[in-house]
């Protein structure tokens, strides 16, 4: 509320009860600012619970009125308004020349609001709920001739490389031949001759991999476009079209033939 609470509990703790003729226990006394310092400490933790706890305790051993200020504002920080109201109520009686009285007064105002909101609305609010929604994921299933297709586009691309490298490797050692060791220069060594014959054993096997290799992906990309087209109409000839693309089942297989117009 923007009150100096610590000069409360100053007051409180040096400032004995006016309408006490008696003197205080000093035993009780010393036990009271025990419990005190304790509920001031609480309070500064934000332990409000505790603090109001031992400010009680040392109004039960002091009856020092200044103290039921402490209780009713620490029960303020509670939200129990009707305890607050009640230990506010009491200071103001017990002390007829509080400084604080209009101050006082005020606050009491404010909780009898606040005791009116709980008595139409006795139930606090629910905390917000944090809504978790989880997004579709949309996952594509694998198709396999997709996947053969670019494995095999791949192996042309490599077989073919190497058809080109070995190919160029054994015309520059078949120049270097020519020029060295063919008629009438007496002719190559067996093991020249072994030399050409390996390169172009590798040469033609390279050729031959990438003619299948290219074969098998034009094939895989036909029939991956195929079963990417589950929802085709059949043609007059009882065969699948797709795009232009037509598959004709036949006794010994099937026959594909692409589809359009000049």
């Amino acid at each position: 509320m923007g009150r100096p609470y610590a000069a409360s509990f100053v007051v409180a703790t040096l400032c004995p009860v006016v309408a006490h003729a008696q003197l205080a226990d000093p035993a009780r006394d010393a036990e009271a600012r025990l419990h005190f310092a304790t509920g001031r400490d609480a309070f500064s933790r934000g332990d409000f619970a505790s603090a109001v706890t031992e400010f009680e305790r040392a109004y039960a051993l002091s009856r020092r009125a200044q103290l039921l200020y402490n209780i009713g504002t620490t029960y303020e920080r509670l939200h129990r308004w009707e305890e607050a109201r009640s230990a506010l109520q009491r200071y103001l009686d017990a002390v007829a020349d509080a400084p604080d009285r209009a101050e006082v007064e005020g606050r009491i105002r404010i909780i009898d609001v606040e005791i009116q909101h709980q008595a139409v609305d006795p139930t606090p609010p629910p905390p917000p709920q944090v809504v978790m929604v989880d997004r579709p994921v949309l996952v594509q299933s694998v198709r396999p001739w997709q996947v053969t297709f670019w494995v095999a586009g791949g192996l042309t691309v490599v077989s073919g490389g190497l058809a080109l490298g070995i190919g160029l490797l054994a015309d520059g050692r078949y120049r270097t031949l020519i020029d060295t060791c063919a008629p009438p220069r007496g002719g190559c060594d067996q093991g020249n001759i072994d030399d050409m014959q390996l390169r172009q054993v590798l040469v033609n096997g390279a050729i031959a991999a990438a003619g299948v290799f290219g074969a098998l992906t034009v094939t895989a990309f036909i029939l991956d476009r195929v079963a990417d087209r589950p929802a085709a109409s059949a043609g007059s000839t009882g065969g699948l079209r797709t795009r232009g693309l037509a598959v004709v089942p036949t006794a010994g297989g099937a026959m594909f033939g692409w589809e359009g117009t000049l």
